[in-house]
């Protein structure tokens, strides 16, 4: 059997009423440390591959909070995996929180 190996495309495309902006424009965020999902592996076994949008806000520090599912295709695959990505990001300081950053993860076998 051929070794398959996944990988998780994260778009940097943010939808903000109906405009595409780069992530790291979004807000006058920069991101300063992106951690890729982990591909699941029960996922991974089956060749599933999916598409997970999270909305999340972004602390003063630059640490993300408040990160949830507002869709997954299929429901419950990715989520985890996609949660845990986004919540560990980084980006640059700023005088106050920033709320309604949205990313779009998809996860893809190549």
């Amino acid at each position: 059997m051929k070794n398959q190996a996944a990988a998780v495309l994260i778009s940097f495309a943010v939808l903000m009423g109906g405009a595409t902006t780069a992530a790291y424009a979004q807000n006058d965020r920069q991101v300063t440390h992106v951690e890729p999902p982990q591909y699941p592996r029960a996922a991974e076994r089956r060749g599933i591959e999916g598409v997970v949008t999270i909305t999340y806000s972004i602390t003063a520090e630059g640490e993300v909070v408040s990160a949830e599912v507002t869709e997954a295709n299929p429901e419950g695959v990715f989520d985890r995996a996609a949660l845990a990505a986004v919540n560990a990001w980084r980006f640059e300081p700023a005088e106050g929180q920033t709320d309604g950053h949205t990313q779009r993860l998809e996860f893809n076998m190549q």
